[in-house]
């Protein structure tokens, strides 16, 4: 199953998120499709959904930090 990731998403929590996914979405969607979309709803709200039909498998609530850049 592939995962995408919507850019506001910080790669420090995607290995996260990728394991909740793989335990919580064992099957493609029922429209075939088997790619995901993992989505930033609000500041820590995420929705994982379908990539092709965009129905939602849930949403879940993560602690998001933003990422910084030291100079």
């Amino acid at each position: 199953m592939k995962i995408e990731y919507d850019p506001d998403i910080s790669v420090s929590i995607r290995p996260d998120i990728a394991a909740l996914i793989k335990e919580s979405v064992a099957e493609p969607c029922e429209c075939g499709c088997d790619e995901i979309y993992v989505s930033l709803q609000s500041e820590n709200m995420i929705d994982v959904k379908c990539y092709d039909c965009g129905k939602s498998f849930f949403e879940v609530e993560m602690e998001i930090e933003e990422e910084t850049s030291e100079s």
